[in-house]
């Protein structure tokens, strides 16, 4: 189990195990660049505020990450003492030292003064924060622009609460304006080239993938059909549609299964159908087992064909497939086994990708998503940056800061020598 919520006495028996290797293999895969055997140490000597320390200066959203990283598939995976028995669970130690600062009260962060450079950004989610707080740490005057009147993105908008609770993206919203950076909430941005002609110096882009893209089976369009981004902002928000007694949730990533357990803890019948195996599965191995425990069920090699029913969701007609290999060259195919068959429900939910709700007339990539230089972050306009989930089409919360603290770095470059 990772992600644990230790009690004093179990994090301080969790970090005893830690084997302190030299070159540590754990510290090797943060994207946010975390160092788990010096933060983990400090906790074993009971220095807490030395690992709060330590944490934020790696990741702002140290505390969020510790609540939905997948650590067991990047630092923990990595771990020596899974020789001996089980890897150290140093995604429950970093929730274990976060909780303690948010509970006995923020550590003030030191001021940096300002060096007259002004920059924007555009986008609160974890690209643009992780962005925002590097520039502010080397001088710059930041201010974050955000179309939504709440700091967070998908974090605050699209994880249900029983993953990340909401007050934890509050508190670390609160100690990035006690850096200094600058929040201009509920001012969407639809032309960055206007921010350089108001006087920013530069401009990064973290908007994200707000938009679930739009389902390619028929018949997709009638009431009872849901897109999950939008079905989950919704519930985040505190409105609840009508789902029936069984909801289908089409896709295998991890907003599909956020959407299948929500669904199935406000009471209806779950089901996950995907078109490949669980193992293929891009969701996160410990959020597919907490799906299974919670009483979700599954339907693996099962394509969608189209919506059964008039005016509302009947069912959901399926065909099974199963997979051949890539032929080099070739894009992977599959045979249809058996014919069409129908499940039952009372409403579908699509998850099957995200898009950009803008690329801002800047060049876009093959993917559709907005280029940039590799290693600068550079887009096609002179002055503008993008990173995150904009830039290379999704990832976890770590490495969305992690993208917006390397463009952050490369800013900064750039502004001084300007």
């Amino acid at each position: 189990m990772i992600g644990r919520a230790f009690t004093y006495t179990q994090a301080k028996l969790e970090a005893g195990r830690c084997l302190m290797c030299a070159d540590a293999p754990c510290s090797c895969n943060c994207p946010a660049g975390i160092n788990a055997r010096s933060f983990i140490r400090k906790i074993r000597f009971e220095n807490f505020e030395g690992a709060i320390r330590n944490l934020k200066q790696s990741n702002v959203l140290a505390a969020s990450c510790s609540y939905i990283c997948p650590t067991g598939t990047s630092c923990a995976r990595e771990c020596s003492a899974k020789e001996l028995s089980n890897p150290i669970d140093i995604s429950g130690l970093q929730r274990f030292v976060m909780d303690y600062e948010r509970h006995t009260g923020m550590l003030e962060p030191a001021f940096y003064p300002v060096n007259g450079k002004k920059v924007a950004v555009v986008g609160a989610g974890p690209a643009g924060l992780g962005c925002a707080t590097e520039l502010r740490l080397r001088g710059h005057e930041v201010t974050v622009f955000e179309a939504s009147n709440v700091i967070g993105g998908m974090l605050r908008h699209c994880i249900p609460s029983f993953r990340l609770p909401v007050d934890v993206i509050d508190f670390e919203a609160e100690f990035i304006k006690k850096l200094g950076v600058k929040f201009s909430l509920g001012k969407k941005i639809t032309d960055p080239k206007s921010l350089l002609s108001q006087g920013f110096e530069a401009v990064f882009i973290g908007a994200g993938l707000p938009r679930s893209k739009s389902a390619d089976f028929t018949n997709s369009e009638i009431s009872g059909v849901y897109q999950a981004t939008e079905f989950l902002k919704d519930v985040k928000h505190g409105t609840m549609p009508d789902l029936g007694k069984r909801v289908l949730v089409i896709g295998g990533g991890d907003t599909a299964i956020d959407a299948a357990r929500t669904a199935r803890l406000a009471g209806a019948e779950s089901f996950i159908v995907y078109r490949r195996t669980q193992k293929e599965m891009p969701a996160y191995q410990n959020e597919i087992e907490a799906a299974w425990h919670e009483g979700v069920e599954f339907y693996f090699r099962v394509l969608p064909r189209s919506v059964v029913g008039d005016k509302s969701v009947k069912g959901l007609k399926c065909v099974r497939v199963k997979w051949h290999d890539k032929i080099s060259g070739m894009p992977q195919g599959y045979d249809v086994e058996g014919t069409e068959f129908t499940i039952a429900c009372d409403t579908i939910i699509t998850a099957i990708g995200q898009s950009p709700e803008s690329t801002f007339g800047l060049r876009t990539s093959p993917s559709g998503l907005i280029g940039v230089e590799k290693n600068t972050f550079k887009t096609s306009i002179e002055g503008i940056f993008a990173a995150g989930d904009i830039v290379d089409g999704g990832g976890t919360a770590a490495k969305a800061v992690g993208m917006g603290k390397l463009a952050a770095m490369q800013m900064d470059v750039y502004l001084l020598t300007r």
